[in-house]
């Protein structure tokens, strides 16, 4: 992760669907045509994000195999199928907390990450406030 314009840009940009979800519905607007209700949009959506995010761990694994602490292929694969099975099986806001909980445990890992040299202080830190304000968001959903 050397290229901290590109991954600070990607993050904030990606976490915006989420904020913009949580906010909108305090000032009336449900639902944004064609898509439908916030709330299903943003299981939808987070469902993509977890799914990149795992992706981002695959390639650490990938590229990194020797310096790797632990096998990313099957633990950040893990939890996303936690998160499409919530979405699959459960209710929306069962989804919606699975994201919330695989958004968490996927910061839990790059925190791992960093304290192995894989990835960086600025790397992790972006995640940390990208994360953060998606966890918010997503609580904010739950709960209203």
């Amino acid at each position: 992760m050397s290229d901290s314009k590109t991954y600070s840009i990607l993050a904030i940009t990606g976490v915006t669907p989420f904020v913009a979800c949580a906010l909108l519905p305090l000032v009336g607007i449900e639902s944004i045509e064609p898509f439908g209700a916030l709330d299903r949009v943003t299981a939808i959506y987070g469902l993509a994000i977890v799914s990149f995010l795992t992706g981002i761990h695959w390639a650490t694994q990938i590229y990194e195999l020797p310096e790797s602490p632990f096998n990313l292929l099957l633990v950040s694969n893990a939890v996303f199928l936690f998160a499409w099975f919530a979405y699959v099986l459960g209710s929306l806001n069962v989804a919606l907390v699975a994201q919330l909980i695989a958004l968490l445990v996927l910061l839990g890992i790059d925190r791992w990450l960093h304290t192995t040299g894989l990835i960086t202080r600025h790397y992790l830190s972006v995640r940390t406030v990208a994360t953060s304000l998606a966890a918010v968001s997503l609580l904010l959903i739950v709960l209203s």
